[in-house]
């Protein structure tokens, strides 16, 4: 198991570049510690923010995505999968401390991709097949933890509730993303795994349903039914030198990519009563109808 552990050396090497970040993204007065009445330039000072970099790969069956290209062998029976979209957001990152405890906030700083606390991965680059994105590729979650040791990462795939239900066009990044949006009342598609099977397609939308209300356009009168987001939680994770891994192929294993029930959305897009989710969600670590959560298949760590 590899370890993130970081020198003091290294840490006030990292607090003095970190303070040429935005005032927007970074709390000089919070960080900073009086010094001791003692002695100026104590070592009593507070420990400084320790710098982070949490990487992210996008693969489908053990191959990197990439836009347009055909990956054989997905479901059952074994089908050919052309990749046109693969992007998520991720909210509630927390690492583990080596020996167990509570999860550690990871405070994401400013990137173009992520703000207050959310984040969008996003691996296409709105080329050849993939026509609902940006030009823009985003597989890195940066940002700073307190000093320590971690061996363990834990996120949520999803928007926060007090997010999910905000007017998508006055919306700052990540939360204006093309292409992730479905309206007011149903809010943001947390997960968007979209493939073509020959002419038709076969897409992985997820985000919450059930919202009561009359007016698509207007916020959900209530709490969803179905909330939908997945929580992720992986051991062995060593920030400094691992990889977490996206592979769509495990969660569509047992799914038969070449038929889609008549009057329902091509694949799964989360809604009730539309077959193509049932054996896709417990694979999502998510209860959909009659279909029991079981383990999630979709992240690893490498």
């Amino acid at each position: 198991m590899r370890i993130l552990t970081v020198s003091l050396a290294s840490l006030l090497s990292v607090s003095l570049l970190a303070c040429g970040d935005d005032e927007h993204d970074h709390d000089h007065n919070a960080d900073a510690a009086p010094a001791s009445p003692d002695a100026a330039g104590s070592p009593d000072a507070a420990p400084q923010a320790q710098a982070v970099s949490i990487r992210f790969a996008a693969e489908v069956g053990g191959q990197a995505f990439a836009c347009g290209t055909s990956y054989p062998g997905l479901g059952t029976p074994p089908t050919a999968y052309v990749g046109t979209d693969f992007r998520f957001y991720v909210s509630s990152v927390l690492l583990t401390p080596v020996g167990g405890g509570a999860g550690v906030p990871v405070t994401l700083t400013g990137y173009d991709n992520q703000a207050d606390g959310l984040a969008l991965l996003d691996f296409e680059n709105n080329a050849g097949a993939c026509q609902m994105g940006s030009t823009a590729t985003y597989t890195t979650l940066v940002g700073t933890v307190p000093p320590g040791s971690y061996d363990g990462i834990s996120f949520v795939v999803g928007v926060p509730e007090d997010k999910n239900h905000l007017d998508y066009a006055a919306a700052i990044t990540p939360l204006n993303a093309p292409g992730m949006h479905w309206a007011w009342r149903a809010g943001y598609k947390f997960l968007k795994i979209d493939g073509a099977i020959g002419a038709a397609g076969f897409n992985l939308h997820l985000g919450s349903t059930g919202c009561p209300g009359a007016d698509p356009a207007a916020p959900p009168t209530s709490a969803c039914t179905n909330g939908n987001r997945m929580s992720i939680a992986l051991t062995g994770f060593d920030p400094a030198t691992d990889t977490i891994v996206a592979d769509i192929a495990p969660v569509l294993a047992t799914s038969n990519l070449s038929v889609n029930t008549p009057m329902t959305a091509p694949g799964c897009m989360s809604f009730p009563a539309d077959p193509e989710c049932l054996p896709i969600f417990p694979r999502l670590g998510l209860t959909y109808e009659t279909a029991v959560a079981a383990d999630q298949q979709l992240f690893t760590v490498r």
